[in-house]
C-alpha cells in the first residue's frame, strides 16, 4: 500500500503540491498540527487559518481516501476540556481561538487520534512504552489500541492521558504521550513497540523539525529519523511511504 503522508502544516502549503498525484497513492494521512504557525517562517494566523480550510476542503471531497489526526497543536482548539489542563500551549492563539475552535466544531467527524493502516500505527507524535503503560487495559491488537486512542478525547482522564508531557520537552510526567512524546522516547524502546499478542508494531508519527534546505527548497541535510520500526518525518516535507517495505521517500517540492 503506498500512503501519501503530510507531517506537521503548521499552516505551510507544501502538501498542495503533493496531493496533486493523489490517484497515485492509496490513502492520504495528514498527522496533525495544522495551526500555530513559527514565527521564523512569516506565515500570519490568518493564513494558517485558510490553509486549514482549503485542507478540510480536500479532506471532504475525498472522504474515503484522506485522514486527518490531531497533532498537540490542535487540541487547545479541539477540547475546551483538554486546554483547561494547562495554561500552557506552545504558540496557542487566543486572539483567533473562537475562530479555530469553531472550524473544529463543524469538522468534529473529520479528526482522530490514531490510525491504523497495512498493520502501520500512525499519530502524531509516536506511542511508547512508558506511556501505553499508562492506559488502564492492555490492547490485544493494532486496531484495539487504535480505537482506546481514539476515545482518549472522550473523558477527562483520556484528556489528561493525551497531556502528559515528559521532561524531554519540558514536562512533569514520566513519558510523553502519543501527541507530545520526544523521538528519543521511541528510540529507547529498542526492541520496538509491542504488547499482547501483537509484536513488533510499525509506527509513523512527525512533531519534531528535522530537515534543512537550500535556496531553492531542495533537501541538503536531514530526512526521517528512523529506528527498524518507527520513522519519524520531517514536518516541512510530504513523504510517500510503502507500507509493504516500511521505506519512506521525501516528495520533492516543483
Amino acid at each position: 500500500m503506498k500512503i501519501l503522508v503530510l507531517p506537521d502544516i503548521h499552516g505551510r502549503r507544501f502538501w498542495e503540491n503533493a496531493v496533486e498525484n493523489i490517484d497515485s497513492c492509496d490513502k492520504v494521512l495528514f498527522l496533525g498540527d495544522y495551526l500555530d504557525p513559527y514565527d521564523f517562517e512569516d506565515i500570519l494566523v490568518r493564513k494558517a487559518i485558510d490553509n486549514f480550510r482549503k485542507i478540510i476542503d480536500f479532506a471532504k471531497s475525498h472522504p474515503s481516501k484522506v485522514v486527518m489526526l490531531l497533532g498537540n497543536h490542535d487540541m487547545p482548539y479541539y477540547s475546551d476540556d483538554y486546554r483547561a489542563l494547562s495554561h500552557y500551549h506552545c504558540r496557542w492563539s487566543g486572539e483567533w481561538h473562537y475562530v479555530i475552535k469553531g472550524i473544529f466544531e463543524e469538522n468534529n467527524q473529520l479528526f482522530k487520534i490514531a490510525h491504523v493502516e497495512d498493520n502501520v500505527l500512525f499519530t502524531h507524535a509516536g506511542c511508547n512504552k512508558q506511556w501505553l503503560k499508562s492506559l488502564e487495559t492492555v490492547p490485544n491488537s493494532l486496531c484495539d489500541l487504535e480505537t482506546m486512542l481514539n476515545n482518549l478525547v472522550n473523558s477527562e482522564e483520556g484528556l489528561r492521558l493525551l497531556y502528559m508531557v515528559s521532561s524531554y520537552r519540558g514536562g512533569d510526567d514520566d513519558a510523553g504521550s502519543c501527541i507530545w512524546a520526544h523521538v528519543d522516547e521511541i528510540a529507547n524502546d529498542y526492541d520496538g513497540l509491542s504488547f499482547a499478542d501483537c509484536k513488533d508494531v510499525k509506527q509513523v508519527f512527525g512533531h519534531t523539525l528535522q530537515v534543512e534546505y537550500d535556496e531553492d527548497w531542495n533537501i541538503v541535510s536531514g530526512g526521517s529519523i528512523e529506528t527498524p520500526n518507527a520513522k519519524m518525518l520531517d514536518t516541512r516535507c510530504a513523504y510517500l511511504l510503502d507500507t509493504a517495505t516500511f521505506i519512506a521517500e521525501p516528495v520533492p517540492l516543483l
